[in-house]
C-alpha cells in the first residue's frame, strides 16, 4: 500500500510537471511541484482552473459560501427596491412555493420595466400556480408576442397547460400546431402529442410522433443525442396509442 500510495503522488507530479510544460509556466514551478505538498500549491494556483475542473470549482464554492436566505433577499429588496433586488426576491418566492407574494412582487417589477420576459414569465407562472389560469393565459400570451423564442419556447409549453387546465383544449391544439409549424423540433411534436392525446386524438398524435422520430433518425449525432430523451417519450407515446 505504501508503494501505491507513492507511485500515485509521483505520477500526479508529472502530470503537473508537464501541464507545467505544455503551459509555458514559470521556472519556479517546477521547484514549487518537486517540493513537499508542492503539487496541491501548484494544482490550486493554477491547474484548478482549466475548464475541465469547472465542476470542482463550483462544489467549493457550495461548500464555502452561506446561501443567501429570503429574509436576506427581502431585506436587499426592502433596503433599495431595485428591479433586480424586486425580481430576484420575487423568484426566491416563487421557489419555496409562495406564489400570492411572488405575484405581486413580479406585478411591482413589470412596473419598473414592463417590458421584462423574466418578471413577466413569472407573473405568469405564479398566476398559474395559484390556478388564476385567466390572468396566467394573458401573460403568457404577452410574453409570446412579446419573445417567442423566450427560454427555447417555454411560454408555449406553459400556455397549453394554462388552456388545458382551463378545458380549453382547442385553443391548446391551436396553438401548438403553430408552434409545431414554427419550430418542428421532436420536443414541440411531443407537446403537441400529448394534449391531442388528451382530446383522444389519437390517429393525430401517431403522425405528429412519427413525423418527430423520423425527422430525429435523419438528424445529425448532435442533434439526436441532445433530443434522446424525447425520443424515448415519443415511442413509449407511440406504443400506448
Amino acid at each position: 500500500m505504501p508503494r501505491l500510495i507513492l507511485f500515485a503522488e509521483l505520477a500526479f507530479s508529472l502530470w503537473l510537471v508537464v501541464d507545467a510544460i505544455r503551459r509555458g509556466a514559470a521556472y519556479y514551478w517546477y521547484a514549487v511541484i518537486m517540493m513537499p505538498f508542492g503539487e496541491w500549491v501548484y494544482f490550486f494556483s493554477i491547474k484548478i482552473h482549466d475548464p475541465e475542473f469547472d465542476w470542482l470549482r463550483e462544489l467549493y464554492k457550495k461548500l464555502t459560501t452561506r446561501k443567501v436566505t429570503v429574509a436576506d433577499l427581502r431585506h436587499q429588496a426592502e433596503e433599495s427596491p431595485s428591479f433586480s433586488n424586486t425580481t430576484t426576491l420575487a423568484q426566491a418566492l416563487y421557489d419555496q412555493g409562495d406564489y400570492a407574494e411572488a405575484a405581486k412582487l413580479f406585478a411591482d417589477a413589470l412596473e419598473i420595466h414592463d417590458d421584462s420576459r423574466d418578471a413577466l414569465y413569472g407573473l405568469a407562472l405564479s398566476h398559474s400556480a395559484l390556478t388564476e389560469y385567466e390572468a396566467a393565459i394573458d401573460r403568457f400570451r404577452e410574453l409570446i408576442a412579446l419573445d417567442p423564442s423566450f427560454r427555447d419556447y417555454a411560454g408555449y409549453s406553459d400556455l397549453a397547460h394554462a388552456f388545458a387546465q382551463s378545458d380549453r383544449l382547442a385553443e391548446a391544439h391551436e396553438l401548438l400546431d403553430g408552434l409545431v409549424t414554427k419550430s418542428p423540433r421532436l420536443g414541440h411534436r411531443v407537446l403537441c402529442a400529448h394534449y391531442l392525446l388528451q382530446d383522444d386524438r389519437r390517429e393525430q398524435a401517431g403522425e405528429q410522433l412519427r413525423a418527430g422520430l423520423q425527422e430525429y433518425q435523419n438528424a445529425p449525432r448532435y442533434v439526436r443525442k441532445k433530443n434522446r430523451a424525447w425520443a424515448g417519450r415519443a415511442k413509449q407515446m407511440l406504443k400506448q396509442i
